[in-house]
């Protein structure tokens, strides 16, 4: 896959995922919640969410502890969904919406207490300075974490890539030892790696918990949209042709952090 064709790729897959208004997580409302723990967000704190898409995590965050929250994206329609969204739930006051990329930020050095992402990491080719430039913009002694999906079990033969051609991931889904090395590659220290193996049951309820029901009836008409036209349609169908059966079996869901230096 050349460098073009997985921007390409990458581009319409996360388009369409703008259009519907919905962007799942692996892991849902538990791995967020484990995301919480590793930064311990106060009140008033300055967070990132890197890859913040529509805005799911900014808004629960300010919500629930009063932190001021970035959320970060390069699509557009993105942040616009994310905007709505923290308009309807009354923190708008508390959130601030940009277009950026995640490899060259645009804050100054120390600019937040912590940092996460969630299913991000993994469209860059250079996961090492994704992560060193998150620790560039967060203070010394705070947190960049994130999760990630990964294999817990080898896949079939030839079904290893499916989300590399799906979604313009440059080298596939990964297991959990490759993250962890990824990790301590980075400047960051005392590193967590937790891998966490799922059911597709699991999976179902902790999606449902993560985001009120009436987005689902909104996303429901968006997707028959998007389906309509040719270059989402061949998304899903690339997709569901190349999952390997049993998802759940091979797919599970990892978690990561590291704290930044001279705390």
């Amino acid at each position: 896959m050349t460098k073009d064709s997985t921007a390409n790729e990458q581009r319409t897959y996360f388009n369409l995922l703008a259009e519907i208004g919905h962007t799942k997580h692996i892991g849902g409302v538990k791995a967020t919640g484990r995301l919480v723990e590793l930064i311990e967000p106060r009140r008033g704190g300055a967070v990132l969410d890197v890859g913040c898409g529509v805005g799911i995590a900014p808004v629960f965050l300010a919500k629930q502890f009063g932190c001021r929250v970035t959320g970060i994206d390069i699509t557009p329609l993105m942040l616009q969904r994310a905007r709505e969204r923290a308009l309807r739930e009354g923190v708008s006051e508390l959130v601030d919406f940009r277009v950026a990329d995640m490899h060259t930020l645009p804050f100054q050095d120390n600019a937040f207490a912590s940092a996460i992402a969630e299913s991000v990491i993994t469209f860059s080719s250079d996961k090492v300075g994704v992560l060193n430039e998150l620790a560039r913009v967060v203070r010394p002694g705070g947190v960049v974490a994130f999760t990630e999906a990964i294999w817990v079990r080898q896949p079939p033969p030839g079904q290893e890539q499916f989300m590399a051609r799906a979604g313009g991931m440059p080298e596939g889904i990964l297991n959990n030892e490759a993250w962890r090395h990824i990790l301590e590659a980075s400047v960051l220290g005392d590193v967590v790696a937790e891998p966490q193996a799922i059911t597709a049951r699991e999976e179902s309820k902790s999606q449902a918990g993560r985001i009120p029901a009436v987005d689902y009836l909104r996303a429901i008409p968006r997707s028959f949209k998007v389906l309509g036209k040719s270059e989402y349609r061949d998304v899903f169908r690339t997709a569901f042709k190349s999952m390997p059966n049993d998802y759940y079996h091979y797919v599970g869901y990892g978690v990561y952090g590291g704290m930044v230096p001279g705390g």
